[in-house]
């Protein structure tokens, strides 16, 4: 009966604006009405206190405050859970940045230390969450050493990594010989795709086993993951 019922969000950001959508969206669901019914609902005049600001910045007006309530929760939530994504655009964001120019050097910043004359994998692995927004971080530039600071945190575990993870290399410790990394995707046939700092003198992409792949000077293979707090 309604052949455009079912409009998705994407369709409606293209014909009315993200704001607009999430609104259009919102009332469809409230009214129990199609998506393409509440395009064409009659605005109605707002009552009174009923002015809500969306995440979006978008003022939302109309219904009841219990309807704007229930879009910001709509509009929020997917932000509140997306710190994981952030650390993994964040290091997808840096593949290719290489030491030739320096521009590894941010990774390094106030630790008196220059990418080509010391390992860095750590460092960027840091920066990556810091750039996400972790506020406890590792600030050892040991690989092995972020798996001890994991420990110490009670953050690391063994199993079951997940998108914005840290994969270390070698048995937690504050020694060297390791390497440490980002876990940017988990795949259905249990490989990983990571990002990795100091990899061939840059930040590299991997796809990788983890029950076989190697990392570090030592060649250590996977100890375990570390999980960003508050994620």
């Amino acid at each position: 009966m309604y052949p455009t019922r079912h409009l998705t969000l994407p369709t409606l950001k293209q014909r009315t604006g993200r704001a607009v959508a999430l609104a259009v969206l919102a009332a469809a669901a409230l009214t129990g009405t199609g998506a393409a019914d509440a395009l064409a609902l009659p605005a109605t005049p707002p009552a009174a206190g009923s002015t809500a600001t969306a995440d979006s910045g978008a003022t939302v007006t109309g219904g009841t405050t219990a309807d704007a309530d229930a879009l910001r929760e709509g509009a929020a939530a997917p932000a509140a859970a997306t710190l994981r994504d952030r650390i993994a655009a964040a290091a997808r964001g840096q593949i290719g940045v290489t030491e030739s120019d320096s521009a590894c050097q941010k990774y390094l910043t106030g630790k008196g230390q220059t990418c080509r004359n010391t390992s860095w994998c750590a460092a960027f692995a840091e920066w990556t969450w810091r750039h996400a927004g972790v506020k406890s971080v590792p600030t050892t530039l040991l690989g092995r050493g972020v798996g001890k600071w994991g420990q110490e945190h009670h953050l690391f575990h063994t199993g079951s990594p997940k998108p914005g993870d840290l994969v270390v290399y070698g048995p937690p410790a504050y020694e060297q010989g390791g390497h440490v990394g980002v876990v940017v995707s988990v795949n259905r046939d249990g490989t990983l795709d990571t990002v990795e700092g100091n990899v061939s003198n840059k930040v590299t992409h991997r796809h990788i086993d983890p029950r076989t792949a190697k990392g570090g000077v030592k060649n250590w293979k996977i100890s375990g993951y570390v999980t960003p707090p508050g994620a």
